[in-house]
């Protein structure tokens, strides 16, 4: 078994190209990186559960709704990218809400009845802000006459675009993302609203392996590799900084979990 270190980066990883500038930004970190610290200079995209806890894990990305449902037996949060995208401010990001260009749908409230494109089911953005959003409108359930699980923010516009879902709830940094590479199917949906906001998607570590000081110098190592990638690289990505997090900057995701729940929507049905 090859026991090397490996990055997890599997978030706003939509195209090759963003790949390709990712593998440049991380790249630098690993070669400031002692290489007897064994750690592979391929990135992993992937972002799944499994990757996220096998033990060879260096640094990875997440989304903070499983981070905080599921994984904070194995993973603790140590940054989290800036990204200089409408509807970001600072460590915070929304959900755009979006219909079929040419829809008369105008609010959420008129989506009553229609077939709703989630990315998945533990996504905050496309599914728990959503969810939110709704238990704010007081809307009993069911609201929506289906669900239907995309598997992805692209595959969710392109549900809307083809008008197979009335409405979606796309990450505002995925949205610009594919908005870059591919206008025409951003041009075939339109922004209705935005959700409330919270703390962006995280950069996580293995729990408990580094220490208060080693976390903060992984941050600093971030910014440092930042700094030195190609401005073009990082304009591709949207990418400003690294900013430190803790789990305290992810309470509001739960904190919005529970008042759906309270409010009777435990689901997004």
């Amino acid at each position: 078994m090859n026991d090397e270190r490996f990055i997890s980066c599997g978030m706003y990883t939509l195209s090759r190209e963003l790949k390709n500038a990712w593998q440049v930004l991380f790249d630098r970190l690993v070669a400031q990186i002692d290489r007897a610290a064994g750690l592979s200079r391929e990135l992993v995209f992937d972002a799944s559960e499994s990757m996220l806890r096998d033990r060879r894990l260096f640094i990875g990305h997440t989304c903070g709704y499983p981070l905080m449902t599921r994984l904070q037996d194995a993973l603790e949060p140590i940054c989290v990218p800036i990204f200089d995208v409408p509807g970001t401010s600072g460590k915070l990001y929304c959900s755009q809400i979006v219909v079929p260009a040419d829809s008369v749908i105008d609010s959420l409230d008129e989506c009553r009845g229609k077939i709703v494109a989630v990315n998945n089911a533990d996504s905050n953005s496309g599914m728990n802000l959503l969810r939110h959003a709704l238990a704010e409108l007081g809307a009993e359930a069911p609201f929506f006459s289906e669900v239907l699980v995309t598997g992805g923010h692209a595959q969710s516009l392109e549900s809307v675009a083809a008008n197979r879902a009335q409405l979606a709830a796309i990450d505002c940094v995925s949205y610009q993302l594919i908005a870059d590479r591919d206008p025409a199917l951003i041009g075939a949906v339109r922004v209705i609203g935005h959700s409330a906001h919270t703390c962006g998607l995280p950069f996580v570590v293995p729990r408990d392996r580094y220490s208060t000081q080693q976390r903060d110098d992984l941050v600093a190592a971030l910014n440092h590799a930042l700094a030195d990638t190609p401005i073009d690289v990082t304009q591709k990505l949207h990418l400003a900084r690294f900013e430190p997090v803790t789990f305290d900057d992810y309470r509001a995701i739960v904190e919005l979990e529970r008042f759906a729940i309270d409010a009777g929507y435990p689901l997004l049905k």
